[in-house]
């Protein structure tokens, strides 16, 4: 027997084969723009074990409403009933990716990490996890009733206002390149405008615009390359600009959760440039005003291992069998 278990992103898919017992037998990745869709590659590697999966849990990088999902940094839409019609099981369930990202701080350890600020064992307690990728993500997990509990949303969505007068230059030019993001009729913009790689490189742009420099750049890799070397002016305001607001953003976040157990920053551009995680976005993260002290006590990791949604999928798996049997009994 084994279990279909997925994390469809906007970049890339990845499908693992794991066993009952959560060991992965098969992984494969997959782009998920211009190649196969998700439930074409399903068959597929259905086709190769031949047999179909017990069970199947998919992360995917959108809203997911009504057992359905589009992404949204990707044209691909499915539902669980597309999901149980080729896995050929009733048991299926799609999960926004961040709230598999969270199912995956049940299991984290020190080893998976690089610990920021706080102690390097990571501690008990309510755990946040934030993720800049192709998009923005944010979940975070509970513990009630000796249970783990995630508390899914979409946080990558909240808005970021302008912190400097600089600052305020730079989101004018931006919204005036990309008005969706716009928060209502002022200047603040939405947190993946400027915290993904779909958000970067428009970002770029509008520094660029300010200081009349070329924006020759067109990826975030790019941009996080120029700005390490020091090649592009805007790349470093950029990149600063992307450090800072991430910091402060996580510090917002674990005093929202109360993150006593752990601030866990993931993510595609976060695990391919850990050297943006320096003294300026520790400032950032805790610059709390009457609050400070408070952010300094949160335990602050980077979270490297690019698996956690998959993870996270096997997680929310076990701990849903875990119930079911609880409530047989």
């Amino acid at each position: 027997m084994w279990n279909l278990l997925a994390d469809v992103g906007g970049t890339h898919m990845r499908i693992a084969a794991a066993s009952r017992a959560g060991d992965i037998l098969d992984q494969k990745s997959f782009p998920s723009k211009g190649g196969a869709g998700f439930l074409s590659a399903c068959e597929a590697m259905i086709a190769e074990r031949k047999s179909t999966p017990a069970a199947a849990v998919v992360a995917a990088a959108g809203v997911v409403t009504n057992g359905a999902v589009r992404l949204t940094n990707s044209d691909q839409s499915f539902s669980e009933s597309d999901l149980a019609r080729v896995c050929a099981t009733a048991d299926v369930t799609i999960l926004n990716d961040f709230e598999a990202a969270a199912w995956s701080l049940v299991s984290v350890t020190d080893a998976d990490t690089t610990c920021l600020q706080g102690p390097v064992d990571i501690p008990a307690g309510p755990r946040v996890i934030i993720g800049p990728g192709t998009g923005l993500g944010v979940g975070a997990l509970i513990r009630a009733h000796d249970r783990p509990h995630v508390i899914a949303g979409e946080g990558g969505h909240i808005s970021l206002s302008p912190r400097s007068a600089d600052d305020l230059n730079y989101f004018e030019h931006l919204v005036r390149l990309w008005p969706d993001v716009r928060m209502g009729q002022g200047i603040a913009v939405e947190a993946e405008a400027v915290l993904s790689g779909t958000g970067l490189p428009v970002l770029y742009r509008a520094i660029a615009a300010v200081h009349k420099t070329s924006d020759e750049i067109r990826n975030a890799k790019q941009i996080f390359d120029a700005a390490r070397a020091g090649t592009d002016e805007a790349a470093q305001i950029a990149v600063d600009l992307f450090r800072r607001y991430l910091g402060a953003m996580a510090g917002d976040l674990g005093l929202v959760y109360g993150a006593s157990g752990g601030v866990f920053v993931t993510g595609g551009l976060a695990i391919s440039n850990p050297w943006i995680f320096d003294q300026a976005f520790l400032d950032a993260f805790n610059a709390g005003g009457r609050h400070s002290h408070w952010r300094k006590q949160l335990p602050l990791y980077l979270y490297r291992n690019s698996d956690f949604g998959l993870i996270g999928a096997r997680n929310y798996l076990a701990s849903r069998w875990a119930d079911d049997a609880g409530q047989r009994d």
